[in-house]
């Protein structure tokens, strides 16, 4: 079965997300260099350390528009004091960057990531791994379905995801732990919406996904995926338990 969440039936969660302060006009963080194996990669941090983790990853494009296109999903989410990281893997060292970035190799970057994140205490960190909902857009999407393959992922959310053919749209979407969403734009240049949706849907398991479809906007973190995807994190809070050990 597949829950639908159609735009007359948003009203509610974008009223909820009209009610957080105004930041859409806040400028972002600045950019800092966060030290990997491969070299530094430049992150930006919204919300306090200490909240739930959201890590958002940014499409295949190399433009200051992409980089810039799921700050006001990261404002938001910082407002309901969540832990947000937004790499920039453009400027990455070459291994990082789209195009050569693979499942694998995302997957093991994915803990020095959580790195920044203080929701666990330091005493516990060498013993439990912070759990983290990962969202990404297009290429993007690809990247955080790799990620949503390993056990701390609570949630995924996969906006205008490019997963290849069906075989591996399967693959894909058969390994991921924990709760999704889908966010389709009818009129999107890049895939074709009816393809894409059967597609997903073939390659879910019968997993019940929740689903946002758009008439408009093309491929892009359009303005009414905002609040569904807020919304749909902090439903997930609740998953953020790390057992009796702390």
């Amino acid at each position: 079965m597949v829950a639908k969440l159609r735009l007359p039936r948003l009203l509610s969660a974008v009223v909820m997300c009209s009610l957080a302060p105004a930041v859409a006009n806040d400028p972002p963080p600045p950019w800092e260099a966060l030290e990997t194996e491969y070299g530094p990669l430049k992150i930006r941090e919204f919300g306090p350390a200490e909240g739930p983790l959201a890590v958002l990853i940014h499409g295949m494009k190399d433009s200051e528009q992409i980089r810039n296109e799921w700050n006001e999903v990261a404002r938001r989410l910082a407002a309901a004091s969540f832990h947000v990281l937004v790499p920039d893997f453009h400027s990455a060292p070459s291994p990082l960057r789209p195009g050569r970035l693979s499942g694998e190799v995302v997957r093991e970057l994915f803990p020095t990531l959580c790195t920044r994140n203080h929701m666990i205490p330091s005493r516990y960190k060498s013993v439990i791994r912070p759990k983290a909902i990962v969202m990404g857009k297009s290429w993007g999407a690809r990247m955080a379905a790799e990620v949503a393959a390993l056990d701390d992922i609570v949630a995924v959310g996969l906006v205008v995801p490019s997963l290849g053919d069906q075989d591996q749209a399967q693959s894909l979407l058969s390994k991921i732990q924990g709760r999704v969403m889908v966010g389709l734009v009818e009129d999107d240049e890049v895939l074709d919406f009816v393809s894409t949706r059967e597609k997903i849907k073939g390659a879910s398991g019968g997993r019940d996904f929740e689903w946002i479809e758009v008439k408009s906007g093309g491929h892009r973190v359009v303005p009414e995926f905002v609040a569904p995807l807020v919304q749909f994190a902090e439903s997930a809070r609740e998953l953020f338990v790390h057992g009796g050990e702390l």
